[in-house]
């Protein structure tokens, strides 16, 4: 009975947590400012490629359907630009690691409101997080490179075995068994990333990034099977949406009448990401607050 009441509790702070992250104005900062870095990168090869296409007597029917043969002399046509263009992905990198940090914040200051706030708040608490969130990603690097060398690791032992295999398919399963145990790496890392930023939401006097990474590490230890669930299922549900916009948009001209619907599904794409990033640190933020009422209590429930 106590395990039904317990499930049922995690169920309903799950939707609860994805319904909370639908909040328009946040979900609007994030359109915008990561509008920023895709325009670095847009703007030029927009301009390069109506160089080179806009005087065409093909240009309407290359807008139309995809012409392969077109898109490899496009390629061949650009080489001279490599440098640059490279040179202005690389600005729209950075900048969005600058900006990523800001977003972070305004997440953090609506997890801890518990309500919807107004611009002039998401922009404060975007300010006031800002170096705590940006150090959280500088700890980050911690476990994505101990995912990273781990996963190579198992790709190395994997390569060995299949260079001694006697039958094909005993080397087979060694690589895909290394390539299952790079993701499950990744999924942990970032999950123990994402339980470090809920924490910022979860304990309103956490200041160091430091403590918030221990605390990453510690829920994920404590309580393994809720916060891979909600961070899987979210996620999960967050890539099934933005996949399906994908999937319409890909059959979707940008040109002529259909331009405008293109363009809004592009952004509808960007928004479901946006959502699912708040509603994943909504919910893991949850289990951190269960967590720290469980330490309080001095006894922990069963792992959940």
């Amino acid at each position: 009975m106590a395990y039904e009441t317990v499930r049922a509790a995690g169920i309903r702070a799950l939707f609860s947590a994805m319904f909370d992250a639908v909040q328009w104005r946040l979900l609007l900062f994030w359109l915008m400012l990561l509008g920023l870095p895709t325009a670095v990168v847009a703007i030029p090869l927009w301009y390069t490629l109506g160089g080179m296409l806009d005087h065409s007597v093909h240009a309407t029917a290359w807008a139309q359907q995809f012409d392969p043969l077109m898109f490899g002399d496009m390629v061949r046509g650009m080489a001279p630009h490599a440098a640059w263009l490279g040179g202005t992905a690389v600005l729209a990198l950075l900048l969005t690691l600058m900006l990523l940090p800001f977003l972070d914040g305004m997440i953090v200051g609506s997890g801890r409101a518990r309500h919807a706030l107004g611009f002039s708040m998401l922009l404060q608490n975007g300010l006031v997080e800002y170096g705590r969130m940006s150090r959280i990603m500088l700890w980050s690097l911690l476990p994505y490179l101990a995912a990273v060398l781990l996963a190579a690791s198992a790709l190395h032992l994997a390569r060995q075995h299949a260079s001694l295999a006697v039958l094909e398919s005993q080397a087979s399963m060694g690589l895909r068994l290394a390539r299952w145990t790079a993701v499950v790496l990744f999924v942990l890392a970032q999950a123990v990333v994402e339980s470090s930023r809920a924490a910022f939401i979860a304990d309103t006097g956490l200041r160091s990034a430091t403590r918030a990474l221990g605390r990453g590490f510690r829920q994920v230890w404590q309580r393994p099977f809720r916060t891979l669930l909600f961070y899987l299922l979210v996620t999960g549900l967050g890539l099934l949406m933005a996949g399906s916009l994908g999937f319409v948009r890909m059959h979707v001209r940008a040109a002529g009448s259909d331009l405008w619907l293109a363009l809004v599904l592009s952004q509808l794409i960007v928004l479901t990401l946006g959502w699912m990033r708040v509603a994943r640190l909504f919910a893991l933020a949850k289990v951190a607050r269960l967590l720290s009422r469980g330490r309080r209590a001095g006894s922990l429930p069963p792992s959940l």
